[in-house]
């Protein structure tokens, strides 16, 4: 399971569900991915990241580094030389005060591959911050998918209770007018109001959670909380009807991150190695300074051309351990991209079957609301008849909302479903 040609393909196929998609829902995923914060820091990182791989090429660019000093030495150098044939000797004494300016240019030659590893790493962590903005993507889709389906959800409960008040309502309108004329107990009566105060409490707290939920997503797509944001009436059932795909799962963001890691800690390996390899470096100094040459007091130009070797020796095994240091860190990351990859596969097989639960679920809530309606119409003739008592005729007024919400949660389980599998094959983009 855990071969390298597997991990680099990582391609599932899957049991995919063509979603009926709403022009809303997709309309508030492309604001949210405009208006989200953690992407555009993202965005930022990827900029940066490539400002940094532009700064570690210029490490193979010569290097031209300008000097100035200017010094006070209050025992200057000097040196007395008695000649033969002169009868005093001869004396050089160098300048109280020295000053003066020089450039050096220097060029690289050989690193190690200290500065291609850089190089290397510098890209390797640019294509990081893609895949961690790909990734981040990801995430509001999904996010945003779920809160929007939730937030029509709890629109429909709160037509499912309206719906139930004025019903309960209708049926204690019709009692009261019964009760007056003396054809039926007033105890119905009070039954009725009582069932009519509750489904009006129904009513308002699915009220106030429908505006919890729209300011949760107006939050999300970054406009005013208070916004009655335009939502569809209902949810749309994802059946057995609908295309049935096999597609292949695209790389995952997530695996991509891991991936990355890998590189950047053999790029970090190849560093650890080129501090011990040797460096060449070939340079040029240009000076103009006093005291210039032969004890000038004015300013003289000068120039130095030189070559420099630096080698490691002997580093009592430093560079041995951390040598061993750095491989166990690619060992580490690669453990842990066969952890991502496990964990990628068990989403993608969960999603799938709870998506195909979801979708059974849906069908019986549906067809359980189609007994429960009839099953109020015929409690309400019977009433009507005087064949039943008004305590069945409430129940079968409650067994059906009971049924409409049962529908309204199975519907939207399954669209978290098919969402779910979206983000784990890695599909946001395509829908």
């Amino acid at each position: 399971m855990k071969n390298k040609l597997f991990i680099l393909s990582i391609l599932f196929t899957a049991t995919f569900v063509q979603a009926q998609e709403s022009d809303l829902l997709n309309k508030y995923r492309t604001m949210a991915l405009d208006y989200n914060y953690d992407i555009k820091a993202a965005e930022k990182n990827i900029s940066a990241s490539l400002e940094l791989e532009k700064a570690a090429r210029a490490d193979l660019k010569p290097k031209l580094s300008g000097n100035a000093n200017a010094k006070y030495i209050g025992n200057p150098t000097a040196l007395n030389l008695n000649l033969p044939g002169l009868d005093t000797p001869i004396g050089f004494e160098g300048e109280n005060f020295n000053y003066g300016a020089s450039v050096t240019l220097m060029q690289p030659i050989y690193t190690g591959g200290s500065i291609l590893a850089n190089i290397e790493l510098a890209k390797q962590q640019h294509a990081l911050h893609v895949n961690v903005e790909e990734n981040i993507r990801s995430a509001v889709y999904y996010q945003t998918t779920v809160q929007y389906w939730n937030t029509v959800a709890r629109k429909e409960v709160l037509n499912i209770t309206r719906a139930f008040e004025q019903s309960v309502l209708k049926l204690t309108q019709t009692i009261q007018e019964r009760v007056d004329v003396g054809l039926i107990d007033p105890q119905d009566l009070l039954m009725a109001e009582v069932k009519l105060n509750d489904a009006k409490y129904q009513y308002l707290q699915a009220a106030n959670n429908l505006s919890m939920g729209r300011m949760a997503l107006n939050s999300l797509v970054g406009i005013t909380l208070s916004e009655q944001t335009t939502l569809d009436t209902d949810i749309p059932k994802i059946a057995d009807a609908y295309t049935i795909l096999s597609v292949e799962a695209t790389t995952h963001p997530e695996l991509k991150i891991a991936m990355d890691k890998i590189e950047m800690q053999k790029s970090a390996l190849k560093l650890t190695d080129a501090k011990y390899k040797a460096k060449v470096y070939i340079g040029a100094d240009g000076s103009y300074s006093s005291p210039g040459y032969n004890f000038h007091k004015d300013l003289d130009p000068n120039y130095a051309v030189y070559a420099k070797v630096s080698v490691p020796i002997f580093e009592w095994g430093k560079r041995k351990n951390e040598k061993r240091t750095a491989k166990q860190k690619i060992a580490m990351a690669e453990d842990a991209m066969y952890k991502t990859t496990d964990n990628i596969q068990l989403a993608i097989e969960q999603a799938r079957i709870a998506l195909s639960q979801a979708i059974e679920r849906t069908n019986l809530a549906e067809a359980s609301l189609a007994k429960a309606n009839e099953n109020e119409r015929m409690s309400l003739e019977k009433y009507t008849e005087g064949k039943i008592s008004i305590v069945e005729v409430l129940n079968a007024q409650v067994y059906k909302q009971t049924s409409q919400l049962n529908f309204v949660q199975a519907k939207l389980a399954t669209q978290n479903e098919y969402a779910s599998l979206v983000k784990a094959l890695n599909k946001y983009d395509s829908q």
